[in-house]
């Protein structure tokens, strides 16, 4: 799998960061729409330390649906990713019905510093490297 760092900065024309989940769930679509979502808090490497935060109204439903593990489709998670103003930390996971063995794309929000794809989808991956500028690879996913 391939795992990606996507930096971004706050623009103050748009009042919003540049990259955001809703950012990620519009260049992805349309199989971000298709795909089943599982919101989660993202999980440190240390037992039982995990962290999921996001602001806005949107925000505060993932953070809802991030204490139970929850599964959503891709409309209500766009819905939501639209209503939210920044997602800190978060974690989600995207699926097939066709695919319930494996993951399609792990979208992850660390620490309002950077997100991470990891995916096996070379399409998804050509589309975020061209749709956001600082795109980097990673060794491994965030720990």
């Amino acid at each position: 799998m391939a795992t990606l760092r996507i930096y971004g900065l706050y623009d103050p024309k748009m009042r919003e960061l540049v990259v955001e989940l809703r950012h990620f769930l519009r260049v992805l679509a349309p199989k971000s729409v298709q795909a089943t979502w599982t919101v989660s808090a993202v999980k440190s490497s240390e037992p039982g330390r995990q962290w999921f935060d996001a602001t806005g109204d949107g925000g505060e439903e993932l953070e809802a649906l991030a204490r139970d593990n929850a599964k959503v489709s891709g409309p209500v998670l766009a819905a939501l990713a639209e209503a939210t103003d920044q997602v800190i930390w978060g974690e989600f996971t995207g699926r097939f019905p066709t695919e319930t063995d494996r993951d399609w794309i792990v979208i992850r929000a660390v620490d309002s510093s950077f997100y991470e794809v990891t995916t096996l989808d070379d399409t998804a991956i050509g589309k975020i490297r061209a749709a956001f500028k600082d795109v980097r690879s990673a060794d491994e996913p965030f720990a």
